[in-house]
């Protein structure tokens, strides 16, 4: 998915919901099928999850234990994996 059609279909979920959109960090757990932990109550799995170009593609793809930033929209119902997030040592 393109990453314009995905933030469009945010934007979307957005607008049709009372919810705005909110900004997260999530933790891989899982690569097949991809699984994300946003805190000890909340995993979310593929079937809530929009990936952009940026996540998967730049060569490296994602690991396990990789942090990720996340757009959530839809009350919760959505959450578009924007890119991993880089540890500065």
């Amino acid at each position: 998915m393109k990453m314009s059609n995905a933030i469009r279909e945010i934007c979307k979920n957005q607008t049709e919901s009372s919810y705005p959109a909110d900004f997260a960090i999530g933790v891989i757990t899982s690569i097949e099928p991809y699984t994300i932990r946003i805190n000890e109550k909340l995993t979310l799995t593929e079937r809530f999850l929009v990936f952009t170009e940026t996540a998967l593609g730049n060569g490296y793809g994602l690991n396990i234990d990789d942090k990720v930033a996340l757009l959530c929209a839809g009350g919760g119902q959505r959450f578009l994996v924007i890119d991993r997030i880089a540890e500065v040592e």
